[in-house]
């Protein structure tokens, strides 16, 4: 992936208008593991598995979406898709999208490495994240996961990946943490396991949010996550974790993680708008069933279903149910501690990059003592 491929996305900092940046399409409702976590628990949200979207139907709107900078393929489990390969293909074809990043629960391992050495194969300008969910260790995890023996096979998956990572340099395999009640006191443990047995490049965290299984999970301690995210800040300045390393701009991103943990904490803490939020915008989230959302947490703002508009996601985009979102959006101050669209926020915000550029040369320069 080229500079360039992230460089022309650059006005899009002052210019908010026209196709989203970034995607997070839910590719598959279905899940093996039952989260105790899990953002749509409840089951309130998703449809039958019978609507997802089939791979042509996925080919035909990625020829009508325009330019992507950043897909992430999510779930349920989406790896249970077995074409998860060719549509991160159809993407990459049709979208010009050069950073993809899957997030997994690690159970299907010869699935994971077989799409993976597919997608290396067939999109050769791609950089490629996938992220193992690992919450705790041993038992614990697959306690949270509700999944027995899930831990095991998870930290197998992401052994074999790592066995990739080190032939091809445009896989990134990273370690993410979900943070609920169940492993807030767990995160240092989690850590000093990772770091010792793991050996991961990146560790990083998410926030128990929505409508979990169980709304208990949500009642964590916000100071343990600050504490833990301070920890990771001193892995990645010290060495012990490398962070992002082989794409363009990649310690643009390593600073800007640093960035979105202090804001997460922030806005648990004060629990109030802090920055705009580009989401309908800059962002979108793409449902299972073709259904398009400005955010995956505002289910209460559908703009439209691609099945109805010929597949001509622009379309919807464009349409006044759109229009009416992002005007709700701008006028409610929306406000929430969603990671990924944290990310644009705090990316394509002008306000921030003086932030951003100053954890970047703290990177650059605890990487340059080292040397």
């Amino acid at each position: 992936m080229g500079a360039m491929d992230y460089l022309r996305h650059a006005p899009r900092m002052f210019i908010k208008r026209g196709p989203p940046l970034y995607l997070v399409f839910f590719v598959t409702d279905r899940c093996n593991a039952r989260c105790r976590h899990c953002l749509f628990g409840d089951g309130s949200v998703f449809p039958d598995v019978a609507s997802e979207l089939s791979l042509d139907e996925i080919e035909r709107l990625t020829e009508k979406m325009g330019r992507l900078m950043f897909l992430l393929p999510t779930g349920g489990e989406p790896f249970l898709r077995q074409d998860l390969g060719e549509i991160v293909g159809a993407f990459y074809r049709n979208t010009g999208v050069r950073n993809v990043v899957i997030p997994t629960n690690g159970s299907l391992t010869d699935r994971v490495l077989s799409t993976v050495e597919k997608v290396l194969s067939s999109c050769p300008e791609i950089t490629l994240g996938i992220d193992v969910s690992l919450d705790a260790v041993g038992e614990k995890h697959d306690e949270i996961r509700g999944f027995p023996g899930l831990f095991s096979t998870a930290v197998t998956t992401f052994r074999e990946l790592k066995r990739i990572e080190e032939k091809d340099p445009r896989l990134n395999v990273n370690i993410e943490s979900t943070v609920s009640s169940f492993n807030d006191r767990l995160l240092d443990e989690n850590y000093e396991y990772f770091v010792r047995e793991l050996k991961p490049t990146a560790l990083f965290t998410l926030l128990t949010r929505g409508n979990p299984k169980e709304p208990a999970s949500l009642n964590f301690d916000i100071g343990r996550y600050l504490k833990y995210a301070e920890r990771l800040e001193k892995g990645l300045l010290s060495g012990e974790l490398s962070g992002y390393r082989h794409f363009p701009f990649s310690d643009f991103i390593n600073a800007k993680r640093i960035i979105r943990h202090k804001l997460i904490a922030r806005i648990v803490g004060e629990n109030r708008f802090i920055l705009p939020c580009y989401a309908g915008r800059l962002g979108a989230a793409l449902f299972a069933n073709g259904d398009v959302y400005p955010c995956e947490l505002h289910t209460d703002m559908k703009l439209g279903n691609v099945r109805d508009y010929g597949y001509d996601f622009r379309e919807i985009w464009r349409g006044p149910e759109a229009r009416k979102a992002r005007k709700r959006i701008r006028k409610e101050r929306c406000f929430c501690t969603y990671e990924c669209f944290l990310t644009l926020n705090i990316l394509f915000n002008p306000l921030y990059l003086p932030r951003v550029l100053l954890h970047w040369l703290r990177i650059k320069l605890s990487r340059a003592r080292r040397c």
